[in-house]
């Protein structure tokens, strides 16, 4: 193994254990689906489901199927914003829940990159800026395929 492989290696490590800590510390979906939904709306209000599309970077179809579920769960509403564009917002229980898991996550990040000093952070943030723009660079952006990848792996295991 050379040391790239290496390299990869211990960021792929590391990477698992943020997810686990994440996991541990707060909500197991804040970043895809309902929670991902509710993340944006935090900052973004209102916003348009047309908006919202390249906020999550989903699909229509994908997005009206989370914002169903959501109102369903009594998180959002869906509001006639003329011209054929409907508004969603949030609802005081959807604030509610979004404002809780934000602050999961705001702890989990702090107690995970407490070890590193501010100067490390900011080394670590440029580093790892540089790999996203080499990557999508490279023509891969991580949009979409991975998971659907996985499940049709998951379906030919249980075979």
């Amino acid at each position: 193994m050379n040391d790239y492989s290496k390299t990869l290696v211990k960021m792929k490590k590391a990477s698992k254990l943020v997810r686990l800590a994440q996991r541990k510390n707060g909500p197991t979906s804040y970043q895809r689906g309902q929670g991902a939904l509710l993340r944006v709306l935090l900052d973004n209000d209102g916003a348009t489901q047309r908006e919202l599309v390249p906020a999550l970077g989903m699909s229509r179809g994908a997005l009206k199927d989370i914002v169903r579920k959501a109102e369903r769960n009594g998180y959002v509403t869906i509001e006639d914003a003329g011209d054929k564009l409907y508004a969603v917002k949030l609802t005081d229980e959807g604030r509610k829940l979004a404002e809780k898991h934000e602050a999961a996550q705001d702890k989990t990040a702090e107690s995970i990159l407490s070890a590193l000093s501010e100067e490390e952070r900011a080394q670590l943030d440029a580093i790892n800026e540089k790999l996203i723009v080499s990557l999508k660079e490279a023509g891969i952006d991580g949009k979409g395929k991975g998971h659907k990848v996985r499940r049709k792996h998951k379906r030919a295991a249980r075979r």
